[in-house]
């Protein structure tokens, strides 16, 4: 799901990496002291679940939990990602510097849209499973959406390629959303209270 640098257009990457950097202030100024640890957590989180690799074909697709982040720390979880992300990049060479942005708004805006899902009385009235699967579902959903819209509007000899990541990942968002589903029940059962803050956040 990480876009290298070099792949997209300098104007693409500028205009995305704005949008980014102006949600990520409002992140980290949404960012309150007594969340900080939990949105280190959900960091690491992310972190370690992008090195869950899946092969698929003749390609492979990984884990990355955006929807349980989103319940947990919800905008703040630009933050968290924005800290992955560099991290990685610096680290292991995932995705690259000048592209962070552009990342970084493909896996951190779907954050923020289940964060918004999440507390509506529509998704209020499913139980919780069919909704920490549509957590999982939507997160990772949202984030193909963005990555394929990019790379289809950033070069022409991109379009192929992008309406082949979407059709690849929709098994990555079954996935997700079985995975989120018992992760999120089990967080549920033990510590309710993280979730049940996130519908007043």
């Amino acid at each position: 799901m990480h876009i290298a640098d070099g792949v997209l257009t300098l104007e693409a990457t500028l205009i995305v990496s704005i949008v980014s950097a102006g949600i990520l202030y409002v992140g980290m100024k949404r960012l309150k002291e007594e969340h900080i640890a939990i949105a280190a957590v959900c960091s690491a989180l992310f972190f370690v679940a992008s090195f869950i690799h899946i092969p698929f074909g003749v390609t492979q697709i990984h884990l990355m939990l955006l929807g349980v982040i989103g319940l947990l720390v919800g905008l703040s979880g630009f933050v968290s990602i924005a800290i992955a992300l560099i991290l990685q990049a610096l680290l292991m060479g995932y995705g690259g510097i000048a592209s962070i942005g552009v990342n970084l708004f493909i896996m951190g805006v779907p954050i923020v849209l289940v964060h918004w899902l999440y507390k509506t009385a529509l998704f209020q009235r499913l139980n919780d499973k069919v909704q920490f699967f549509l957590v999982g579902f939507i997160g990772t959903f949202f984030a193909t959406l963005f990555l394929t819209v990019i790379l289809y509007f950033s070069k022409a000899e991109y379009e192929t390629a992008a309406m082949t990541i979407l059709g690849v990942n929709s098994i990555t968002m079954i996935i997700e959303g079985i995975v989120s589903m018992f992760l999120l029940l089990f967080i549920k059962k033990t510590y309710p209270k993280l979730l049940r803050r996130n519908l007043h956040a």
